[in-house]
């Protein structure tokens, strides 16, 4: 289809979630930037949030751990309260994006999923707030396609489903599957959950602490007591970064957190299925789940773990490599998420060359500061490569390199300079700096589906790492970019 309307803003934000929302907070509060427009897919703004309706917390308001509702609902308060709504345009699809060196500009390729219509935005800056838990990961099991019932990927959950009365089958046992099995147990006639491998289960010895209503007073008329309590939570979740490390400290550490997770499992765990909940890695290879209800679920008479290799979809069965075959009315895919968010093919930089090309020649995933590349300026990643963690809250991570943005762009905003780039040196040494940090975890142990990274120095201090090559340039808190052209 020809590509006919084009359109201009200044900021061109893909994604309206967390970290969406948050650039758009902070372009209008630190640079009184309005002209941005925000772009979704989804039909609703909140991002994974509003993505991943099984909501399997069930919790009461005023929690520890909120609801996905409560959440939602504080995401899209946010954002009305900040005039972010206003900016989202919804249905519409990233396909790509190409840098103009003649404009000095980002033209962005998006797609309306009403209308089927394919159109151009241009924007002196592009920001991909996409995110990692977007695109599902679908298992590949045979016969699939043949199945009578409903197949649900977690992600694409519909509270409208009833599991009344019906043989429910679990595909995975992660973070999703843990949280999903409790959340149907009492409704199901049986329900079978196929595992690959165990996961480390760390009870929350607090449980879903409900805030009492003199602290809920507090919060409302004290805001330095939320302050604090944020604080205590980040400095809680810090001291458990420790353990990753491949030192006599970490040894200890993960030991001592490992027996904890055995001691858990062998007090609150049928006995049968204690050598499927004890894992042969190392502690932290994986992420880690925090349980309140899925060891218990599993005491169910409606309840079994299966660790076997599915071999069949049937129209209304499951068969598994030992010959086993489990009659199922519903699947649910609790298999996680591809981290193809990137659009490494489809994002052309300098010289024509892709991002996927890019990290091709570097040998691997990478951005300076998790935000910036060489050779693709006046472009951001929030949560990009190695800006998750895994001990401590993403929302951090998301508001570091949001601030750092915010750096960044200034002089483009504010019509000081016309680019910004990283200089490929700085971005060389960043990125090793951060694979020889990783080398000395235990992140990078033999293990299949490792999902966790290292952050390190998420502090962003100022730097004199972006330049332009053969173009007077200029400073300004330690930052280096073009002069703007005149017009």
């Amino acid at each position: 289809m020809e590509k006919q309307n084009r359109f201009y803003s200044d900021v061109v934000i893909i994604g309206a979630g967390l970290s969406g929302i948050d650039m758009a907070c902070q372009l209008q509060r630190q640079l009184c930037v309005s002209d941005y427009v925000i772009y979704d897919r989804a039909r609703e703004l909140g991002g994974a949030w509003a993505a991943n309706k099984c909501d399997f917390s069930a919790s009461p308001s005023q929690c520890l751990f909120p609801s996905q509702k409560e959440i939602l609902s504080y995401i899209q308060r946010v954002a009305r309260t900040n005039h972010v709504t206003e900016h989202v345009r919804f249905q519409t699809e990233w396909k790509g994006a190409q840098w103009v060196e003649a404009s000095g500009t980002w033209h962005v390729s998006l797609y309306n999923l009403r209308t089927g219509e394919e159109f151009f935005h241009e924007a002196k800056v592009l920001v991909s707030a996409v995110g990692g838990y977007t695109n599902p990961k679908l298992p590949i099991l045979p016969g699939l396609e043949t199945f009578d019932g409903p197949v649900v990927h977690t992600a694409k959950w519909n509270k409208e489903y009833d599991l009344r009365g019906l043989n429910v089958a679990v595909v995975g046992n992660g973070c999703s599957g843990s949280q999903v099995v409790p959340a149907v147990i009492d409704e199901v006639s049986s329900l079978t959950q196929f595992i690959r491998s165990p996961q480390y289960y760390v009870p929350m010895p607090m449980g879903n602490y409900r805030f009492g209503k003199v602290l809920r007073a507090c919060f409302s008329y004290i805001p330095l007591t939320l302050l604090l309590i944020r604080w205590l939570v980040f400095w809680i979740l810090d001291t458990t970064l420790g353990q990753f490390y491949n030192d006599s400290k970490g040894d200890k550490l993960r030991e001592e957190r490992a027996s904890r997770s055995r001691k858990y499992i062998t007090e609150n765990a049928p006995e049968r299925y204690w050598p499927l909940l004890t894992p042969g890695y190392d502690l932290g290879c994986r992420r880690r789940i925090l349980d309140n209800d899925y060891i218990r679920s599993l005491r169910s008479s409606k309840m079994k773990l299966v660790k076997d290799s599915i071999l069949q979809v049937d129209s209304k069965s499951v068969v598994t490599g030992s010959g086993d075959k489990y009659p199922v009315d519903f699947i649910i895919l609790a298999t996680g998420f591809e981290f193809t968010q990137w659009k490494a093919d489809s994002v052309i930089g300098r010289r024509g060359k892709s991002l996927k090309q890019l990290w091709d020649d570097r040998g691997g995933i990478g951005a300076y500061k998790t935000v910036a590349m060489n050779e693709f300026p006046n472009m951001f990643y929030l949560l990009g490569p190695n800006s998750g963690s895994g001990h401590t809250s993403v929302l951090f991570a998301i508001e570091c390199s949001v601030n750092l943005v915010i750096r960044i762009a200034r002089p483009i905003l504010q019509r000081q300079a016309s680019i910004v780039e990283v200089c490929k040196g700085a971005e060389i040494e960043w990125c090793d700096t951060i694979q020889t940090a990783l080398s000395k975890t235990v992140l990078t142990r033999s293990c299949s589906n490792v999902s966790c990274v290292l952050t390190i120095a998420m502090n962003h201090e100022p730097t004199d790492d972006l330049q332009c090559s053969n173009i007077p340039t200029q400073k300004t808190d330690g930052i280096s970019f073009h002069i703007l052209s005149a017009h």
